[in-house]
This record gives C-alpha cells, sequence and structure tokens, in this order.
C-alpha cells in the first residue's frame, strides 16, 4: 500500500493537523487581544487551565513551555501547521468532499472549525473566550470572522457560506440555529453554525452510521479483487476491467468523475457484493443504500443522507436493490435524486430485461447474467460442503437456473433445518424443499403447481415416440456442454427454449406426460391459469403472459400451457378490429416464445386451429392417439394398485377389448370401480369394471349398448352386445 493510501485510511492523522491548526488561531488570536489589553487578562481564573494546554502543545512542538510564545513563535507555528494542513487535505476525506462538492475555501475552514470543539472540548473554552463578555457559546460566522482576521469585503463574501443554495446547507452539513434572543445578536452573523450528526461522526472517526441512516443503509469494506468468487470467465473478464477501471480512475483522481456503473439482473446475481469488489479495487469503502426500507415519503431525504454520508467518507454508494416498478414510480423520481451526485456510485437494478434509467451523468452498464451449470455446481458445493448421500447436486445445478445468492439461501436454510434435528446432514430433500418454495413466490397467482404421481410405466407410447421424449428430455441436460462447451450459443442468438406440443383427443396422457418430463428432469410443472392471464382488454393479456414467462424463466419451473389452441389459435384475415387485435396477440406469443431460454409443454386437442407458425418454434410435436387394444390392457394393469383387492374374475383383455378408451378415462373407471366396490364390501371385479367403463363412455358422449340393462345408470338404456358404442361426442 502506498504512503498516500495509507494517510487516506487513517483519519487520526489529518484530523489531528487540522485541529493543531484551530487551536493555533485561537491562542494567536487570544494573545492579540491580551497584548491590547482587551480580553482576557493573564491573572484571569479561566486563563489558568488554559495556559497549562497551551503549555503542553508548545512542549509538544519543540518550543519552551516556561513562557507564552511571543508572535513570531506563533506565526512560524501557524506557518508550519496550515502547510502541513494543506498537504494532507489533498488525500484526506475533507479534501475530497471540497473537490467534489465545489467547496469554496472559507466553506471548508468554516466546516472545520464547527467540528472541531465538538471533538477537542477544551476549544469550547477557548473560543468562548474569544467572544467575549456576552458569552455566547458555538461557532458562528461572527467568530470564524475573527479567527482569520477577515477584512470587510471577506466578511460579506463570508455570508455565502450559509446560503441555502451552496452546499453546506444544501447537504445538510451544517444548520445554522435560531437566534438565541431578539436582540441585535439575532443577526446571520452571530447565529451558532451546528454540524450534523453525519459529519461529527465521521470526522471523529466513529465506524457507525446515525439511527436514522442506519435502518436502510450500511457501510462496508471489500476485498479489491474477484479470485474467491465463482464466475464464468466472460463475466470475470468483464468485471474484472470495470475493477481495474476503478482502480485507475482513483489512482489518476477522478474517480468521482468516472462513469457510474449500472448493474442489473435477477434477484441474488450479486449486484452489491460486486459493487464492493468494485469499491474494494478503488481503495474505497462501500455505503449501501438500500431504497426498498423505510417509508417511500421519506426518500427524498434518506438518499440525500446517504449521498451525503458517502461524500464524507470518501466511500462509493451503491444504490440497490431497485426494481423496474420503483423506477417506474413517478413520486420518487430517482434520476432528479441523483441529478446532482457529484461523487462516484453504483446502481443496481433487479430485472431480467435490460432497465430503462435515464440519467444525466454518464453510465458504464453491465448484464449479471445466471451462471451456467459448472458455475451453479460449484456453487452449490461450497454452500453445501458434507451433504447426505441423497444430494445430487449435479442434478440440482443442471435443473436449477438459481442465482449465487439464492443458492446461499437455499443451502443456508437447510443447513439450519438439519442442525436443529439432531444434527443431520443435509438431505435432498432439505434443498428441494427450498428451491420449490422460491418456485412457488416467483410464479405467484399466475399459475398452479401440479403434482404428479404416475410414473413412466404407466405411460403407453411406442417405442419411436418415447425415442422423441428422451431427446426433448436431452436438451435440457446437456444444454450448457452444447451451448457453451461446443460453442452452439455463439452461432444461436434466440431460440433456445425447449418447447413442446402435445396435441391429441381427451385422455391421452398430454398432462401426464408434461409431469413426468418435469419428474424426469427434477423440476416441478405449474400450470399456467388462464382465467388470469387472458383479459378482455387491449394489451392486457400480452401484458400478463409477459410476466408469466418472465418469472418462468426466474422460477426455472416446466410451464404448462394446457388448452394452447385458446392462446396460439390460427391469426386470420383482418376483418374487423377484434381481427386485427386477435392476430397481434398470436404475434406478440409467438415472438415472446422464441425468446423464452426455459422449457414449455402446449397441449390441446384441437391442433387443426393451432397457428402453423408455431412448429418452427418446437423442439418436439407429439400426436398422442388413443391406444390400441395391446396397449389399453397395459393400461388397465398399471392403473390397478398392488395393495387394491381384487376378485379372481379379472380380464384386463376382455377390458381393451370391449371399451375404447384412452388413458385418462381408462384410469377413472379403474378409481370408479373402486368405489364401488368398497360401497359393496367386495373386491373390485370384472361387473364394477364393466359398469365403470361404460359410464365414463356415457361421460364422453357415447351411448353403450349393455348386456344387462340393470348395469350403469338410471337412462333405460337397451340391452344388446356388451362393447358395442355409438359416438355422440360429434354431434
Amino acid at each position: 500500500m502506498s504512503d498516500t493510501a495509507a494517510i487516506t485510511v487513517n483519519p487520526e492523522t489529518w484530523l489531528g493537523a487540522e485541529l493543531n491548526h484551530v487551536w493555533l488561531l485561537a491562542e494567536f488570536n487570544l494573545r492579540q487581544f491580551q497584548r491590547a489589553h482587551l480580553r482576557p487578562q493573564p491573572d484571569s481564573p479561566q486563563m489558568a487551565e488554559i495556559e497549562g494546554i497551551f503549555a503542553a502543545r508548545r512542549a509538544a512542538r519543540g518550543a519552551s513551555a516556561a513562557a507564552p510564545a511571543d508572535e513570531t513563535e506563533l506565526l512560524r507555528a501557524l506557518g508550519d501547521s496550515q502547510a502541513r494542513r494543506d498537504e494532507l487535505r489533498k488525500v484526506s476525506p475533507i479534501g475530497r468532499l471540497g473537490t467534489g462538492l465545489g467547496l469554496r475555501t472559507m466553506e471548508i475552514e468554516t466546516l472545520i472549525v464547527a467540528l472541531a470543539p465538538h471533538i477537542d472540548a477544551p476549544l469550547a473554552d477557548v473560543l468562548a473566550l474569544l467572544r467575549g463578555a456576552q458569552a455566547r457559546r458555538g461557532v458562528d460566522l461572527a467568530l470564524i470572522a475573527q479567527l482569520f482576521r477577515l477584512k470587510r469585503a471577506d466578511r460579506i463574501a463570508l455570508l455565502d457560506v450559509v446560503d441555502p443554495d451552496r452546499p453546506l446547507l444544501s447537504w445538510r452539513m451544517v444548520q445554522v440555529m435560531p437566534p438565541e434572543s431578539a436582540e441585535a445578536y439575532g443577526s446571520v452573523m452571530y447565529r451558532a453554525i451546528q454540524p450534523t450528526f453525519d459529519v461529527l461522526s465521521v470526522m471523529s472517526e466513529r465506524s457507525d452510521l446515525s439511527p436514522t441512516l442506519s435502518r436502510c443503509a450500511t457501510l462496508t469494506r471489500h476485498p479489491g479483487n474477484l479470485d474467491d468468487l465463482a464466475l464464468d470467465p466472460p463475466m470475470r473478464e468483464r468485471l474484472q476491467r470495470v475493477c481495474d477501471g476503478a482502480r485507475h480512475a482513483e489512482a489518476q483522481g477522478r474517480l468521482d468523475s468516472w462513469p457510474w456503473i449500472l448493474l442489473w439482473g435477477p434477484r441474488g446475481i450479486g449486484k452489491g457484493e460486486l459493487a464492493g469488489r468494485m469499491a474494494g479495487a478503488a481503495g474505497r469503502p462501500l455505503l449501501m443504500f438500500n431504497p426498498n426500507v423505510g417509508d417511500r415519503a421519506l426518500f427524498e431525504d434518506l438518499i440525500r443522507r446517504a449521498q451525503r454520508e458517502a461524500l464524507l467518507r470518501g466511500a462509493i454508494l451503491y444504490v440497490g436493490p431497485m426494481t423496474l416498478d420503483f423506477l417506474a414510480d413517478a413520486g420518487l423520481n430517482f434520476a432528479a435524486a441523483m441529478s446532482n451526485y457529484p461523487g462516484a456510485a453504483v446502481l443496481g437494478v433487479q430485472t431480467m430485461q435490460p432497465p430503462r434509467l435515464k440519467l444525466d451523468h454518464p453510465v458504464q452498464e453491465v448484464e449479471l447474467k445466471l451462471p451456467t451449470e459448472p458455475v451453479r455446481l460449484e456453487l452449490w458445493q461450497r454452500a453445501v460442503p458434507n451433504p447426505s448421500p441423497d444430494v445430487d447436486l449435479p442434478k440440482l445445478a443442471r435443473g436449477f437456473h438459481m442465482t449465487p445468492g439464492e443458492i446461499a439461501d437455499i443451502a443456508r436454510e437447510a443447513n439450519l433445518i438439519a442442525n436443529n434435528e439432531d444434527g443431520r446432514l443435509v438431505g435432498h430433500g432439505d434443498l428441494r424443499a427450498g428451491v420449490e418454495r422460491r418456485l412457488r413466490n416467483e410464479l405467484g397467482e399466475m399459475a398452479r403447481k401440479i403434482n404428479v404421481a404416475p410414473k413412466w410405466s404407466d405411460l403407453v407410447l411406442s417405442d419411436e415416440d418415447m425415442q422423441r421424449i428422451k431427446e426433448f428430455i436431452s436438451r435440457k441436460l446437456y444444454a450448457d456442454k452444447v451451448y457453451n462447451d461446443w460453442g452452439f450459443g455463439d452461432r444461436i442468438g434466440y431460440g433456445r427454449g425447449i418447447i413442446a406440443l402435445l396435441s391429441g383427443p381427451p385422455g391421452t396422457g398430454k398432462t401426464m406426460l408434461a409431469g413426468l418430463i418435469a419428474k424426469d428432469l427434477d423440476l416441478e410443472l405449474y400450470q399456467v391459469d388462464l382465467s388470469i392471464v387472458v383479459s378482455k382488454w387491449i394489451g392486457e393479456t400480452e401484458k400478463q403472459l409477459g410476466k408469466v414467462f418472465d418469472q418462468a424463466e426466474r422460477a426455472h419451473a416446466v410451464l404448462l400451457f394446457d388448452e394452447a389452441d385458446a392462446l396460439f389459435a390460427k391469426r386470420t384475415e383482418v376483418t374487423t378490429a377484434n381481427d386485427r387485435y386477435g392476430n397481434l396477440a398470436v404475434n406478440y406469443l409467438l415472438q415472446r416464445l422464441e425468446q423464452y431460454t426455459g422449457i414449455a409443454v402446449l397441449t390441446t386437442n384441437k391442433e387443426a386451429v393451432v397457428d402453423e407458425a408455431l412448429q418452427r418454434r418446437l423442439s418436439l410435436h407429439l400426436h398422442m392417439r388413443v391406444p390400441e387394444q395391446p396397449e389399453r390392457e397395459r393400461l388397465w394393469h398399471s392403473f390397478l394398485p398392488d395393495k387394491a383387492p381384487r376378485a379372481d374374475d379379472l380380464d384386463f383383455s376382455a377390458l381393451s377389448e370391449d371399451y375404447e378408451l384412452s388413458g385418462g378415462y381408462i384410469k377413472n373407471a379403474m378409481v370408479r370401480a373402486a368405489f364401488l366396490s368398497v360401497s359393496q364390501d367386495q373386491p373390485i371385479g370384472m361387473d364394477n369394471l364393466r359398469r365403470a367403463a361404460i359410464l365414463e363412455l356415457e361421460d364422453m358422449g357415447r351411448l353403450a349398448m349393455r348386456l344387462d340393462p340393470s348395469v350403469g345408470s338410471d337412462k333405460g338404456s337397451a340391452s344388446s352386445l356388451t362393447g358395442d358404442t355409438i359416438d355422440f361426442s360429434e354431434g
């Protein structure tokens, strides 16, 4: 560390020089009064203790302590003191403050003299003696003029110090107290100038913030490097350039005029930590101001306090995290609040899209992207160093695009839960519970979680269809390797989403397949609630769907659009206003789906009405047909649990032959037969299975001809061959 940096971080050195100069000014003026036989006289009782202090100070600077210093000695000491003080001001907070705020020389002197008696209490007695018989306490402009022996023109210019538009008052570093009386001394020249608590705290080396500011701000120091952070190589290189730039700008003394840094990315990506590293690279502390804490009505006052504190402490100001809604709040006017700030700043915006932030100050924008799979794995391994054997950290890293902050929070919660339960090791369930809770919070009211109970063995598909599904799943499993390691990400800027369209008649297992895909990837399945998303108001549907896609990308869930034909219907020729707005909605959805980077499954039983342009955006289009007889037999078998009591007459081959049902209806029929059987206190047998199958057919709108008229409902169906059906579902 350089000598300059050492002085910068040692306030006692430069503050001692400032106080020493004020002591010498006070002593010089006091001796002048004594020589003029004005005040105070040498035998004054008030002088006894003060003379002892003066003697000790003379001895400290190598002069004789036996007799009061003469004018020559004091002038020489004042000259040496001023030279030392001026040199230290170049690297001290008060010097940076003066440069940054454009403080004039007398404004700096006024601030120092006003602070001095609060930091060095005996000075208050000396200054009171200088003020004379009125014995007014405190520092005012009259005392400043007296200490520096200002002429009339300089005294008039001194009034600018208490101009409300000048920095000392506009930045609220001092306040002018009300007059002590209605007499002549009520003039502004004789009103005490009181430094604020924040200024006193900084100058007296206190590290804590004022009580009001500490509720929404913290002062921290960070390392000036990125060595211990888990970062992708391109991101590390980008951030290193910013840190090097901050270090270089500080060395040249132009950091405060350097472009502000705008960091944007999802919540928990590390904006505050990275802001601290940038400040550390410049050798500065970081004042972190959270605008979301506290009353919004006090925002202007609080950010002004935070700005002043950062300037006083020579800190870089970090404002964040800010949301897009916060920046759009007209009542806050963030840009106006930052418009006159003269220091270095880092702004953190929590968003997945580039923020629109208009500022007068130059800005350097840095997008903080979600870490890639290898970095996520490293973060999980750091956060959970000793997991239980059932924990699959590679699977968590692959499945969930979590931010470093989210991973740390989930691991911390899991560790606390495990430690509270007899100190066991963190299990996979602990980590997944933390992940799921965050997914639920992200998607909010827009979608609902769907729990999938069936297994892959419950799904009956051809080998060819199963291979296509495996290929679809592999797109998620190996996305990082293909796009990053193999370089396809450099060629493909959009269209990385994993989109499937599952079409087919009702009950063929479309939703179940979506759930199995999510389950295989250890992800959650969330179904979009169309009743909330679709609106009659123009543009609202697109806005709500935009939120769904943004939240789903953050939640890393499998997004299910059931009855997708309601959203992705074919665009039509424009003949009415409704046609135009309907086409606009489909256009927006197709564009947004192409930008989507997550997993989405669309289902429909009206494939013919889906817009053709959707096909190009699909990773998988699978038509799920009604199963054939051998497949239906396997489904009847799979839906009967091993624990369920069964009769000896079960013949799944006959059921699959007689009733042409899809998988969903076979499942319903099996459950219905179970309730029929339990109500009769008998095992599940063929009679109840046939009865349940016929009731399912009737619910589908297909007339089933029964052998026994007593079987089924009270509709009085005719007797005929058991399995014959007539389909009335199409009218």
